[in-house]
């Protein structure tokens, strides 16, 4: 866990320049077709009063009642939905945290990858109303004009910087969403039969088809606003035996020197694909690198360029890295001595620290733990939990000021002590010298994965990194990143058994 922090703060500091595609023409702009949405709706004030919706369906199915449904929603980000069936009851909802459904078999699954993406992406666009949807750090561009049952529509892609997706599709006549489509679940709702309520216009209707489930119609029964829901209603549900968070993160902690000591023995490959996003949401441009990375012993690991775009380097590049990468090594061995001391003397003061109480990492001082519970993933027993800045907790270091930003979900081997996964996002923004060195917008996220190797090592598997950011006033952009590590091979650790060629199993 303390790696997974230190990097994600370091790579917040990283920034690609983007530069903004040219405008669609004879179609307004994304925040035009909003704006008209909004007054449709009943006017932005009117919707920006709303703090909760309260929604009872009925479902049916060809037209034959089979269920009862009910939705809340909150903004910015939080929506819950219950269905209840025949044969028992499935709850999904959303926070800024996380997302998890409760299934018919009544197994609790937090979501993620591209499901959680796409639920966090729909439950902000579905209580937000599209209210200043771009201060929610949401993408949007105008795709085209469709047509929805002879119905013309402007056609609205909404996307998250984490690369969710979702078309919208807004009425050229009466300026309200008609058709709602995702690419997750191959998701599809139509929305029809709008009436008032309270001045607000809600559809009555919705046929919602969502990957093998079928067609279902919601007919709205009754719609309630501002009732005060309280946000404990979005977390998951925690285990019922009273899970020790806390301890059990400490020990995770106390398992990270000796598992940064057991990396430092293998070499492997890594791919770093980077991606340009323009300010709408677009991808501009796609970069994948493939390097040969060798450990050294108490310093950075040696990285040698294969690849690029799937081409080899030329013969040429190939041997200039190749000098570069024997250079590394002979200075790592020249100052293998003055390495061990200097990690022979952090270790000790770590230790001392420990011994005295002192040594807490940021992440336990500056969060708190939400909903601790028992999962599974990838086939493995879990402890997950969701975290949020603690209240009260004032930062000392700039490390603590921009830890107690972070919300996010943890995934924890309860037997090996290790981190499996990790899903962090910044909830607010953080500037560095008032902005003057470097300005980060909320939303800026990471998501890392560990595998346990057949030797009981845990290794990292993939990372993902995308913020928005501004350094020094003039560069900036957004920053999307993709790390993955693969074919580990086992080393003995020592500089002199390195080599050029391909690491041997």
């Amino acid at each position: 866990m303390r790696t997974a922090v230190r990097f994600f703060i370091l790579v917040l500091l990283l920034a690609a320049v983007a530069h903004e595609a040219p405008a669609q023409k004879k179609l307004p702009s994304a925040a035009k077709i909003v704006d008209n949405y909004l007054k449709a709706l009943g006017g932005k004030k009117s919707v920006s009063a709303l703090k909760d919706t309260t929604y009872n369906w009925t479902i049916q199915l060809n037209d034959q009642p089979i269920g009862t449904a009910t939705t809340q929603r909150k903004p910015p980000s939080s929506e819950r939905w219950e269905l209840t069936f025949g044969n028992g009851q499935i709850i999904s909802a959303t926070n800024t945290r996380s997302a998890w459904e409760l299934g018919l078999d009544n197994h609790l699954r937090t979501l993620t990858g591209a499901e959680s993406a796409a639920a966090k992406l729909r439950a902000t666009l579905d209580s937000s109303r599209l209210v200043d949807f771009k201060k929610l750090n949401l993408l949007a561009r105008v795709v085209s004009l469709g047509d929805l049952a002879a119905e013309p529509a402007y056609i609205v892609d909404f996307s998250s910087r984490s690369g969710a997706h979702f078309q919208y599709y807004f009425s050229m006549k009466t300026g309200l969403i008609t058709k709602m489509t995702g690419d997750v679940n191959k998701t599809r709702v139509i929305f029809d039969q709008y009436r008032a309520v309270n001045g607000i216009q809600e559809p009555h209707r919705l046929r919602m088809n969502v990957e093998g489930s079928g067609e279902l119609t919601l007919l709205l029964e009754k719609v309630t606003f501002n009732t005060g829901i309280d946000d404990k209603l979005f977390d998951p549900p925690g285990a019922k035996d009273g899970l020790d968070v806390v301890a059990l993160m400490r020990e995770v902690e106390r398992n990270q020197d000796e598992l940064e000591n057991r990396v430092a023995e293998y070499a492997f490959k890594q791919t770093e694909t980077d991606r340009e996003i323009d300010s709408k949401g677009a991808l501009k441009k796609e970069t994948v690198k493939v390097y040969e990375v060798y450990p050294l012993p108490n310093r950075e690991p040696v990285q040698k360029l294969i690849s690029e775009n799937g081409v080899p380097l030329s013969p040429e590049r190939a041997a200039k890295e190749d000098r570069r990468v024997q250079e590394e090594f002979e200075k790592a061995e020249r100052e293998k001595e003055k390495d061990e001391k200097k990690v022979s003397q952090r270790r000790a003061e770590r230790e001392k620290k420990e011994a005295e109480g002192t040594e807490i990492s940021p992440f336990l001082k500056a969060c708190e733990f939400v909903s601790p519970r028992r999962e599974v993933l990838s086939g493995r027993e879990t402890i997950v939990f969701d975290f949020r800045p603690r209240p009260g907790f004032k930062p000392q270091t700039r490390e603590e000021s921009l830890v107690a930003k972070l919300i996010g979900v943890v995934w924890i081997d309860p037997v090996d002590k290790q981190v499996i996964r990790l899903e962090a996002r910044l909830a607010e923004g953080f500037k560095m010298a008032g902005g003057l060195l470097v300005s980060l917008k909320p939303g800026a996220a990471l998501v890392i994965e560990q595998t346990r190797m057949e030797q009981g090592v845990w290794l990292p598997r993939f990372a993902h990194i995308n913020l928005s950011v501004k350094v020094l006033l003039f560069a900036g952009g957004d920053y999307n990143k993709t790390i993955e590590w693969s074919d580990y091979k086992h080393f003995a650790g020592d500089v002199k058994d390195y080599k050029i060629d391909a690491p041997k199993p």
